[in-house]
């Protein structure tokens, strides 16, 4: 009887078929209403598409919202068939780079590089007696890791270094120790991976903003304001953090590394070598995306491609020796194929809809354009760079905590470019800002799936004081953002 009664209550809640069925209508129904303004049928389409994209995302999952918005896509009349839709989306060259970027990034974890990092950074003598310093050096070492990393994988490491942290020192379950630590692990990986968009969704919105306004984004000047802005956010949270949620640090000085275990001790040569090789990629890509006049730079670019220049990356790694003496490649596919840490698919599936879903809003056919134009116009009509800059940030900060980040990442850029080029603004600038907070969607559990992760944490359980945390991040991230996107304004013309 209690068996029955439990699987009884695994079934879906009630909201979660009004939730499903508002997707379904509105990707395949609201295309059916009459078309309003300047949207033609194909952009009622499109535009519910995008809408049930947005909703299915913020309510339910990935996968299956993807999955028929895919066919909601090729049902729409802007591609020429369900063959021409299902290639444009899932035949991406995008897409291609994200897969085989994660066979690389995935198998740097799972080879044991994870470990052996925290070992090897937090067992320093300069940590002895400085719980705070010890902290602050946490957050800000793999903010810059996850550049490189992967936030969800290496998420998921910190956030169980963290909690061994914690019992070890002989924190509570209810000490606001786990959540400060919790929240700033969130916000590192999250500026980190933010950082530059040479990769994932990220890389898809600058090669949208670079189609529309015909300026690509400067990753090397959107790395130096971006890494000035993350080194100031993670000093403020950790010492107003501690501050503010009455963090109590003297527990901490008592941590163990020894709790990591030997294999932390060395990184094998497997690791080493992945780490070498996917560096020398991640360096060319900055490269071509930062002098892209460079011939080199032109030929990585227009010829090889990002998308090449990562599949090469893995190739190569299944190609050479490991190191180890097994007569094995350094990246062995059967170790990571089926490893949520080698690849995402939610991530996949999101970028091969949005980006296409994004890019068509932008086409004359739909009418779209002008229509969000028309909304806007009253509000930047007039306005200096400077005001069009800052609305932007505030804008995009509150649209990527309601619901997709990759989402209204891509229906902002369509919205906001018409008006930065009018202004004279630099294009770089303002798409630079638009997509480093596009990444800040961390206040909601279905604002990203970092936020996710860290809502669903059985550690933190009070979501109260969650919510408390990922506040104050997203007020210090905010100002911080203002302030220092607001200077470089007054530099870059």
């Amino acid at each position: 009887m209690s068996n029955r009664s439990s699987t009884a209550k695994q079934g879906y809640s009630p909201m979660m078929y009004v939730h499903i069925i508002i997707t379904l209508v509105l990707m395949f129904g609201f295309g059916c209403l009459p078309p309003f303004a300047t949207l033609t049928p194909v952009g009622m389409k499109l535009l519910g598409i995008f809408l049930g994209v947005i909703y299915g995302y913020s309510t339910c999952e990935v996968i299956w919202p993807s999955l028929f918005a895919i066919i909601a896509f090729g049902l729409s009349g802007y591609p020429e068939s369900m063959n021409a839709g299902i290639a444009s989306m899932m035949g991406g060259s995008t897409v291609f780079q994200v897969i085989t970027q994660y066979f690389t990034a995935g198998a740097i974890i799972i080879y044991g590089f994870g470990k052996w990092f925290v070992r090897w950074s937090l067992s320093k003598k300069m940590f002895q007696g400085k719980p705070l310093f010890y902290t602050w050096c946490f957050m800000f070492i793999f903010m810059w890791s996850a550049i490189v990393i992967s936030q969800i994988s290496m998420g998921l490491l910190l956030y169980a270094i963290w909690g061994d942290i914690a019992d070890s020192c002989g924190y509570e379950k209810k000490s606001t120790f786990r959540y400060y630590g919790f929240g700033g692990i969130l916000i590192s990986l999250m500026m980190g991976g933010g950082m530059i968009p040479y990769k994932s969704w990220m890389l898809g919105l600058a090669n949208t903003w670079a189609e529309v306004t015909g300026g690509s984004i400067n990753l090397g000047l959107m790395f130096l304001i971006t890494g000035i802005i993350g080194t100031i956010v993670i000093t403020a949270y950790v010492i107003l953090g501690a501050k503010v949620f009455h963090v109590d640090f003297s527990k901490m000085e008592a941590f163990d590394v020894e709790k990591l275990g030997e294999e932390s001790k060395h990184l094998r040569p497997r690791a080493k070598r992945i780490i070498t090789v996917y560096l020398i990629t991640m360096v060319l890509a900055i490269f071509a995306g930062t002098f892209v006049k460079n011939p080199f730079a032109v030929y990585l670019n227009n010829t090889l491609t990002l998308g090449g220049l990562y599949c090469l990356c893995s190739a190569v790694l299944m190609v050479i020796p490991s190191g180890e003496g097994d007569g094995k490649p350094a990246l062995v596919f059967n170790d990571i194929k089926h490893s949520d840490a080698a690849v995402s698919w939610p991530v996949i599936l999101m970028c091969a809809v949005t980006i296409p879903l994004a890019t068509a809003m932008t086409k004359e056919p739909t009418g779209i354009l002008p229509w969000l134009t028309g909304i806007f116009q009253p509000v930047f009509e007039g306005r200096s760079p400077f005001f069009i800059l800052i609305f932007t940030i505030i804008v995009m900060m509150i649209l990527t905590n309601v619901g997709s980040n990759i989402a209204f990442g891509g229906a902002m850029i369509p919205v906001i470019s018409p008006f930065v080029i009018a202004s004279g603004m630099d294009p770089v600038l303002a798409g630079a800002a638009l997509i480093w907070i596009a990444n800040m969607g961390l206040i909601l559990p279905g604002a990203s799936a970092p936020a996710s992760i860290f809502h669903g944490r059985s550690e933190i359980p009070d979501a109260g004081l969650r919510t408390k945390v990922v506040c104050f991040i997203a007020l210090l991230l905010l100002v911080t953002t203002i302030v220092i996107f607001g200077l470089a304004s007054l530099f870059i013309h």
